[in-house]
């Protein structure tokens, strides 16, 4: 992963209690990392952020906190990267996400179906919806909820902890 102008490196996980103050704001497959924090070091140089590669995301996490028009505008630019044929022909997807962690927006490429390991995750690409949703109930397990959607012309499930959206 890149190291950004500024960053400074924490202890423990990006945003977590003991990080100095840092505050989740975005996350991203390990793909997209360099280009993501070049982009978030061009869009705001008046901030720092750290980056940890945790499993199959990269975090980035901002001091001070993106405020709602930053993440907007964040995620407007990340929406247009995703639509670059280089990401748009591997489904990439830009989003953005509110979880018991807080508000983030995501950047993400799907993982290949047989590269999925458990846990949360973004994982695709599937020629139908059906073949989607018999994946997702093949792989669920208590706490992990499903949804499928439409990517171009292909599906993908997104796993996701059921926990942590009911915690909010």
């Amino acid at each position: 992963m890149t190291t950004l102008p500024g960053d400074e490196r924490a202890p423990g996980r990006a945003g977590a209690p003991g990080t100095g103050g840092f505050t989740p704001a975005m996350r991203c497959s390990p793909e997209l990392a360099d280009v993501a924090a070049q982009l978030l070091s061009v869009l705001f140089p008046d901030r720092r952020f750290v980056g940890a590669a945790e499993g199959d995301w990269c975090d980035f996490a901002a001091r001070p906190a993106l405020a709602a028009p930053d993440s907007r505008r964040l995620l407007n630019h990340l929406q247009a990267l995703v639509e670059r044929p280089e990401w748009a022909r591997r489904h990439a997807v830009a989003r953005e996400v509110a979880d018991a962690a807080g508000r983030r927006v995501e950047a993400l490429v799907p993982l290949a179906p047989a590269a999925y390991r458990g846990g949360e995750a973004l994982v695709g690409p599937f020629a139908a919806e059906a073949d989607a949703a018999a994946w997702a109930a093949g792989v669920q397990v208590r706490g992990l909820a499903a949804d499928t959607l439409r990517v171009g012309g292909a599906w993908l499930v997104d796993l996701f902890r059921l926990g942590e959206l009911l915690a909010d």
